[in-house]
């Protein structure tokens, strides 16, 4: 939190108690205002704990309707296609994540498949969450995270690499098509653990990425108290999964999602292997005609 730092400084002042009272309260007004920059940003959520601070978002649908919550959502379906032109923040508003949850406010994240191994025989990583989990509990899953305000795709995935696998290192990363609304209320959907006493609607904007992580990292995975197990697993043994163990995933709107990612992964393999293929020519032929051009959907 900035407010300590900001706290010493007022006391430390020559001023007198008055004026370092009042110059305190325009430092501390200046609060939501730093923090829009600040990587890790967080505010007091609903049960008392600290929860990270989300950006607030506005869609902007054709026809000039905009939606901004879960109410007035209705026509907007699960997993459509989000154009980086028709997304906005709204107005800079920001609210601890458990609070956008509550009312389903949109906001954006990622979802990432880390990837190992040969372009023609790679795993992907998969988590399963631990049974005290809030949300989730034992579903297997990819890495997510939701993005800090004014954060691009790129940081959070970084961000993300970082603080949910404990390693800095990677080699490259890249986009998966063009992010997707994620929209689950799973009050009704299933995801939280049999509670009738909480409510959850995550209306998110979602990037997919791919993330090859630089040699040796892998040895160096750290989970957090969330994650139970891990394993690594070929794109085959998802599809396996999602077609005959649908109950260890959190909710049918989870698993579409993990379907909709798959052949995109399976996609950016098969660009692997070919790039592996050409010579360095051919490839720098290609990267520079446009060819191997990858839109970047920063917003």
């Amino acid at each position: 939190s900035l407010e300590a730092p900001l706290r010493a400084m007022v006391s430390r002042s020559s001023a007198t108690a008055a004026d370092a009272t009042q110059v305190r309260r325009r430092l501390l007004c200046l609060l939501p205002l730093l923090s829009v920059s600040y990587p890790h940003a967080s505010a007091v959520g609903r049960e008392g704990a600290q929860e990270p601070l989300v950006e607030l978002y506005r869609l902007s649908l054709p026809g000039g309707a905009v939606v901004r919550e879960w109410v007035g959502s209705e026509a907007v379906a699960h997993l459509r296609p989000i154009p980086a032109d028709s997304l906005a923040p709204n107005a800079g508003a920001m609210v601890p994540i458990g609070a956008a949850h509550d009312r389903g406010l949109l906001h954006r994240g990622v979802w990432i498949g880390v990837l190992r191994g040969p372009a023609t025989a790679a795993e992907l990583l998969l988590l399963q969450r631990s049974d005290r989990a809030v949300t989730c509990p034992t579903a297997w899953g990819l890495v997510g995270e939701h993005s800090a305000p004014s954060e691009a795709w790129e940081s959070t995935v970084r961000r993300a690499v970082r603080e949910e696998l404990g390693v800095v290192d990677i080699a490259s990363l890249g986009p998966l098509g063009v992010p997707v609304l994620f929209k689950s209320n799973y009050s009704r959907d299933g995801g939280l653990g049999g509670r009738r006493d909480r409510t959850k609607l995550d209306l998110q904007v979602t990037a997919l990425y791919w993330v090859r992580l630089a040699e040796g990292a892998e040895s160096r995975l750290r989970f957090d108290a969330e994650v139970a197990r891990w394993r690594w697993a070929s794109t085959e043994a998802v599809r396996a999964m999602l077609a005959r163990e649908r109950s260890r995933l959190c909710n049918d709107k989870i698993r579409t999602l993990l379907d909709h990612a798959v052949p995109l992964l399976e996609a950016h393999l098969a660009e692997e292997a070919a790039g592996r293929r050409l010579g360095p020519g051919e490839r720098r032929r290609r990267r520079y005609s446009g060819e191997d051009r990858s839109r970047r959907l920063d917003v």
